[in-house]
């Protein structure tokens, strides 16, 4: 099996580096890779997230927001860890592992204004990139 945290932090070093903010297709790939499938019927994908948590000292969080039919905004959040399986965590959950993403999966996003805040990043550990 593929090494997920080895390829995410080559995505997240060229990023960081180069400023580009397109990463939709690699952690797309990378998920369905390890067997996540994205959410088909409840919702429309509008903004991934990788960022660096502060709870541990290496990992990745990889966020998936969706816009559902009501209106409402959800976020899958699935953990990458250093000799670790992809992990993922719905409903909140992953805010009693690590509480600074405390209210992150029903965060309600303006998305044109993340959108052109200035690459990299768009928090002080977050790459995000919006859905057209």
């Amino acid at each position: 099996m593929k090494n997920a945290y080895a390829e995410l932090e080559a995505l997240w070093n060229r990023c960081t580096a180069t400023g580009d903010r397109q990463v939709e297709a690699e952690v797309v790939d990378l998920l369905e890779g390890h067997g996540i499938r994205l959410r088909q019927r409840d919702g429309q994908l509008k903004q991934i997230t990788l960022s660096t948590p502060t709870s541990v000292n290496s990992g990745f969080v990889i966020g998936l927001r969706y816009v559902k039919q009501d209106g409402s905004h959800t976020e899958d959040l699935f953990t990458v860890q250093p000799g670790q399986q992809i992990q993922p965590f719905y409903k909140g959950s992953l805010q009693k592992q690590w509480p600074e993403y405390q209210g992150t999966h029903e965060r309600q996003v303006i998305f044109a204004l993340v959108d052109n805040e200035p690459a990299p990043t768009t928090a002080v550990n977050t790459i995000s990139q919006i859905k057209k």
